[in-house]
């Protein structure tokens, strides 16, 4: 009994340790996610974000009343001409209050100008986000290229493995001679040379996702999540875009959250030349000051215990050296130059609507037509084996056919990948 509960400690033992080295799947939206929760430059952004927060909070300070407490405690001394000096302890406190009434618009184009750079910087930190996300995209499939690559690469030395065997075979029949066997064995080394640098490729293109994304999924311990390519038949399982180029442009302008913060810039722009032109009126406010005073009794006669004022105070600068006019005109300018980059970032964005839109379709047309060069090329690699064994044409000509098909193959894979990262760079574009 008691070996047949180690027995079934060990199995369980061993069965945890299977499970707990599974590989996790790892998703293209699970990496997007797990993107946005760890990246750091993500983090950056958001703070900046949350730092334009507490500065609109500040601006709207202003509009709150303002208190500040005092207070004072030593000694006192008063001399009088001809009396004697008067020395003693002294206690003062003071309350002072004052509530803004009306500057003409200083405070209020404050507030507004930092509640329209907060909506931009909130703008700015989703357009990172969308530039994170087509980035992790691309790297992803970047990854999947490789591991197809790798596929494609494994297949060659299986048909380099098959023409060695068939080249020693006929060699040792006297039917061919034993350049054909050297030659195929040189091909078949290169073959595997080559799989070798695809696979350090690979852990390169896996660290420049992790990189990318900021974290490292599952400790490492993960495999992407991608279709078996059926080659050369992948252009059925390509997915479509059937909207319109006009359609597509007028998604980008309501969508693109750098047009968003342009545009919350020039609301900024605005606001503050508001304010710089409130300098040039005056300021109203409501202040009041009271004091208590716990003094000796040598000073009773000349120092009030208790007072208080209370009034409305008026500032009005008539004059500060053209400060006032020049930073009039340094706000009107930055507001033109906040107008003129809407118009750039609009014309950015539809040239970006324009380029990524072709991109689909030039990466649509080459999958298109690299299947078809990949159909043909293994079709004549086929004709030149059977022309090889029958003795119609030399190991070149075959070699050149099977390297040819070999070759397609590769090109393929490399207009399949390319096709989905056009597309994740037409949704970037458009702003989804």
């Amino acid at each position: 009994m008691k070996h047949l509960i180690q027995r079934i400690g060990t199995g369980l033992l061993t069965a945890t340790l299977l499970v707990s080295a599974k590989s996790q799947t790892l998703t293209i939206d699970k990496a997007i996610e797990i993107t946005l929760e760890h990246s750091p430059d993500v983090d950056i952004s958001r703070f900046d974000f949350k730092r334009a927060i507490e500065r609109s909070k500040f601006q709207e300070g202003y509009y709150l009343p303002s208190l500040d407490l005092g207070a004072t405690a030593g000694r006192q001394g008063m001399e009088f001409k001809g009396q004697d000096t008067v020395n003693g302890t002294m206690l003062v406190g003071s309350l002072s209050a004052s509530q803004l009434i009306y500057d003409f618009g200083k405070t209020s184009g404050r507030i507004s100008a930092a509640d329209a750079e907060a909506n931009a910087l909130e703008a700015s930190m989703n357009q990172f986000i969308s530039n994170k996300i087509l980035l992790v995209k691309a790297r992803y499939y970047d990854v999947l290229k490789m591991k197809s690559f790798i596929r494609v690469n494994k297949k060659n030395i299986k048909l380099q493995e098959g023409q060695l065997r068939r080249a020693t075979r006929y060699y040792e029949s006297g039917i061919k001679t034993i350049i054909d066997v050297s030659d195929a064995k040189v091909r078949l080394t290169q073959a595997q040379l080559q799989l070798n640098n695809l696979e350090y490729e690979l852990k390169l293109r896996r660290a420049i996702l992790e990189q990318t994304m900021g974290y490292v999924p599952y400790k490492g311990n993960y495999i992407l999540y991608h279709k078996k390519l059926d080659l050369p038949n992948v252009s059925r399982h390509l997915p479509r875009v059937s909207t319109s180029l006009s359609q597509l442009e007028g998604f980008a302008y309501e969508h693109r959250y750098e047009l968003k913060s342009s545009e919350f810039l020039v609301e900024s722009s605005k606001s503050l030349v508001e304010s710089e032109e409130g300098g040039y009126l005056p300021t109203l406010s409501l202040r009041g000051d009271y004091t208590a005073q716990d003094i000796d009794k040598n000073f009773v006669a000349t120092t009030p215990q208790r007072q208080w004022q209370a009034g409305v105070d008026m500032t009005w600068n008539l004059f500060s050296g053209n400060q006032t006019d020049a930073s009039v005109q340094e706000a009107k300018i930055s507001s033109l130059k906040a107008a003129s980059q809407v118009d750039d970032v609009r014309l950015l964005i539809k040239r970006q609507v324009i380029e990524s839109s072709l991109g689909v379709q030039r990466t649509k047309d080459a999958v298109t037509l690299s299947e078809s060069i990949s159909k043909a090329s293994h079709q004549k690699f086929i004709q030149a084996q059977k022309r090889y064994e029958n003795d119609l044409s030399d190991y070149i000509e075959l070699q050149e056919a099977q390297q040819g098909y070999i070759n397609s193959l590769a090109e393929l894979v490399n207009a399949y990948y390319d096709y989905y990262i056009a597309l994740a760079q037409l949704d970037f574009a458009v702003g989804r």
